[in-house]
Parts: C-alpha cells; structure tokens; sequence
C-alpha cells in the first residue's frame, strides 16, 4: 500500500521554531523559520538524498562575520495523522575580514549543532 508524502512541517528545538510547507508542484514552497527570536531572510528550500534541506544567511556583520543557518529535515510518508521524527540544524560562522582570510586567527568558520523534533502532516493546498 502506498503512502502519501507529507507536505507540511513543524520544527522546534533550542531557540528554533517554524514552518516549513512544501507545494505540491516540484519545486515550489515556502518556510518561515525564527532562530534565537530572529527570521530567517528567504530561505532556500531543497529537497535531496539528505532530505528537506533549508538555509538562508540569519546575520551578516561587515568585516566580522557571517551567520548561516542550514535545517535538515526527513522526508515523511504518512497513512493517516502526524508523523514524528527528528532532525538537525547546523549554526555555520563564517569569520571574516576585509584584509582577507589570512588576517583572521584560528578556525575560519565554527559549528554550532541543534537537534530539531520535527512534525509532518499532509496539508492539502
């Protein structure tokens, strides 16, 4: 028996919470993520071998650094109501400096790493 693919998502865990729906055409949808009470602005929606991929730039600060936030979420099939699952989001800094990177001590970029509890539904559109 087949089962139908879930088309909306809740996601939530340490100081991240949203909405991710994916249109029923391919290619299209459409998330609204807040990390640490801040938006993300126009977050890119991929769906891959990894799963549900999301990420957008969440703070770029001149001659500092720059913040992307990428949410990995599972494709989910469903027969009937909610299905629960888990995924991760990966906090990417970027240091930067306008002489160039040979000019910033240490790692270039450092991780930071979310569990995320995921809910998916089937949302008809």
């Amino acid at each position: 028996m087949p089962f139908d693919p879930a088309s909306h998502f809740v996601v939530s865990g340490q100081g991240i919470d949203g909405v991710i729906d994916i249109a029923a055409s391919a290619g299209g949808g459409l998330a609204s993520v807040n990390v640490d009470g801040r938006a993300l602005r126009a977050p890119a929606i991929d769906i891959s071998r990894e799963g549900i991929v999301i990420s957008a730039i969440h703070e770029e600060v001149p001659d500092d650094h720059t913040l992307v936030v990428t949410l990995t979420i599972p494709q989910v099939n469903t027969d009937s109501g909610p299905g629960t699952g888990a995924g991760i989001a990966v906090l990417t800094t970027a240091r930067t400096s306008v002489g160039g990177p040979r000019l910033v001590p240490g790692p270039l970029h450092l991780y930071e790493l979310r569990p995320l509890a995921v809910t998916a539904s089937i949302v008809e559109s």
